[in-house]
């Protein structure tokens, strides 16, 4: 699998859960048991656009840089995929913000396997 490939994947991945916190906040509210509110369904879109802008960010990158500078994006992309995935543990086993349900756990395994994909791909020689 390219490092290429693991962008654009990643782009996809976060433009799903872009799109959802944009455009229908309150499915990912009734997910976690939150009761959607005005200042929560904005902080939600918010957050939606910032993924989007990893998104594209992120699904540009393999077009704007040659193999040595993508190995060194894929650094910094493991280490935001890396946050998230404390992140999503935390909410998980820590604080209870989000109810460890079957989604909860697909979606953290899929953050954690593109941290070992970047982490793996960056590190391999030509």
């Amino acid at each position: 699998m390219s490092l290429s490939l693991i962008f654009r994947l990643q782009a996809a991945f976060a433009g799903m859960w872009a799109l959802q916190l944009v455009f229908i906040p309150e499915m990912v509210f009734t997910q976690y048991n939150w009761t959607p509110s005005f200042e929560l369904v904005a902080l939600a879109q918010a957050c939606g656009t910032a993924m989007a802008g990893l998104a594209i960010i992120n699904y540009g990158l393999p077009k704007w840089t040659n193999a040595d500078q993508l190995k060194t994006a894929a650094k910094s992309a493991a280490l935001i995929a890396g946050l998230f995935s404390i992140l999503q543990l935390y909410q998980i086993l820590g604080s209870g913000a989000a109810p460890g349900a079957a989604m909860d756990w697909i979606s953290t395994v899929i953050t954690i396997g593109f941290v070992a994909l970047f982490f793996i791909k960056s590190n391999q020689s030509a």
